[in-house]
Parts: C-alpha cells; sequence; structure tokens
C-alpha cells in the first residue's frame, strides 16, 4: 500500500506522526483532499499553514490554542466561499 493522498486525515497524521495527541487530534481537522475544488482551494491555504507551525513550534497549550483558533478561520473561511457560491 502507498502513502496516503495528500490532504487526506491519513496524509496529516503520518506528517505530524509523533506529535501529541492534541496537537494530532486538532491537526486532522484540516483535511481537504475530500472537498469540492473551489472549497479546497480555501481550505488547502490553512492546512499549510497548520503543517508549517507544527513543523516549528513545540506541542504545547499555546500550540493548540493557535490550531484551534486557524481551525475556527479555515471553517469561517469555507462558509463564506459556501455562501458566494450560493449567491451566484
Amino acid at each position: 500500500m502507498g502513502d496516503p493522498a495528500e490532504g487526506t486525515r491519513e496524509w496529516i497524521e503520518s506528517v505530524h506522526e509523533g506529535r501529541h495527541p492534541e496537537t494530532l487530534g486538532l491537526a486532522r481537522y484540516f483535511a481537504w483532499s475530500h472537498l469540492p475544488p473551489h472549497l479546497a482551494e480555501v481550505s488547502q491555504p490553512a492546512c499549510d499553514l497548520m503543517t508549517e507551525m507544527v513543523a516549528v513550534l513545540p506541542d504545547g497549550p499555546e500550540l493548540t490554542a493557535g490550531l484551534r483558533k486557524l481551525l475556527e478561520a479555515k471553517d469561517c473561511f469555507v462558509r463564506a466561499a459556501l455562501d458566494s457560491t450560493s449567491k451566484r
């Protein structure tokens, strides 16, 4: 079996293997491969930023808080994209 496809929960978990369970628990919600293209293009940059932050910062309460806030922002951006396509 090959490597998991980019943007899947499995891919995110493999990229961040060995991290604290709280970090992984939040990171998996940044998966974007299951989304339609117009939503994936909004979600993917948030996943990229999450991946970069997890790569350079230690596990801890501030990383967890930052990931949670980034996740909330990503969700807002995806909902905004949903609203913009429904108004066309």
